[in-house]
């Protein structure tokens, strides 16, 4: 006897399932453009507290309980792939964003708004967007953290030395960098959910599933970002130059997620492959924050090279989710 099944609800529910979470993100994008104030850096609620000393710590807590501290070591030993990642976060981005601004540059795009986006390029990757989109594409944890932990320490010292050979001007190293609070809301974290997977969990399997977790406070950080990009100050900008940001900001990441890939696929496990991915090709739109901020306090220039600060962050999370979603199996 046949029997006739219709799959296509199937499908849809399964596309659904996948593409699910970039939904709710631009569920946050229209709540964040109906109540910018209620998320913003000086709204009702402190995005930028609530991130450093709520969102960080937990999803480092979460990757120490899950990380076996065999994998962290293994990965910490791998000269050649965190080389890799070194080169192509801090000799190779850099590169590029200059021979990209230096051609739209004659292409009469803002001369300030291509020195926004050279100044993001120079900086390390964030300690809380990749690591989340890891989770959401079920990449290596163990690669994610390590990757993220060696770029963004190292940033720290190499990033200034960069805005130097690219822009003339720099900052010290650490100025403006509160290490006792970087150490707390990303290694101690870290320190203390390894401890108690060894020697309180002692190594048992967690039978609670953490995705939705770290998808969670992702959603958090994503609003804050949302909310500060619509908050922005864009009064003495033209449309043009506007459009022009989203263009190259969205083409920039594309061009250079697909440049990782290719460089990797070689040579990397699929789980590493996408570690590597969504660490290395994220930037840290708040340690570029300060900088810009400081260099440009007062300028007439400052809201065009502040613009890439608050658009890089939707595209990154947006085409971010959207990928990590399409990636995961």
């Amino acid at each position: 006897m046949c029997v006739n099944v219709n799959i296509q609800p199937r499908k849809k529910a399964n596309l659904f399932y996948r593409y699910g979470y970039v939904l709710l993100m631009l569920a946050c994008m229209v709540l964040a453009t109906i109540q910018p104030h209620i998320g913003g850096t000086n709204g009702i609620i402190n995005g930028n507290f609530i991130i450093s000393h709520f969102a960080v710590p937990l999803m480092y807590l979460e990757a120490g309980l899950l990380c076996e501290p065999k994998s962290l070591y293994s990965t910490l030993r791998d000269g050649y792939l965190l080389t890799f990642v070194m080169v192509f976060v801090y000799i190779l981005m850099p590169f590029l964003a200059r021979i990209g601004t230096y051609l739209l540059a004659y292409a009469k795009v803002n001369v300030w708004l291509l020195k926004g986006i050279e100044v993001l390029y120079c900086m390390p990757p964030p300690f809380s967007t990749g690591l989340a989109l890891c989770r959401l594409a079920q990449a290596d944890l163990p690669t994610s953290v390590i990757i993220t932990l060696v770029s963004h320490f190292g940033g720290l010292f190499l990033s200034p030395f960069l805005l130097y050979l690219m822009l003339g001007t720099s900052t010290p190293p650490l100025v403006g960098i509160n290490i006792k609070e970087t150490l707390c809301s990303t290694l101690i974290p870290l320190a203390a959910g390894i401890t108690l997977r060894m020697f309180v969990l002692k190594d048992r399997c967690l039978n609670i599933k953490t995705n939705l977790f770290s998808q969670s406070l992702l959603l958090a950080i994503a609003y804050h970002w949302f909310c500060d990009a619509v908050l922005a100050d864009a009064s003495s900008l033209q449309a043009v130059d506007i459009l022009f940001c989203v263009l190259i900001t969205c083409l920039g990441q594309l061009l250079l997620s697909s440049l990782c890939w290719i460089l990797c696929s070689q040579w990397l496990p699929r789980d590493v492959l996408l570690a590597v991915l969504f660490t290395s090709t994220h930037k840290s739109v708040s340690l570029g924050g300060w900088i810009l901020r400081g260099a440009y306090h007062g300028s007439a220039h400052g809201p065009a090279v502040n613009l890439p600060l608050t658009i890089l962050p939707v595209a990154q999370l947006l085409l971010g989710s959207l990928l990590a979603s399409w990636l995961a199996p």
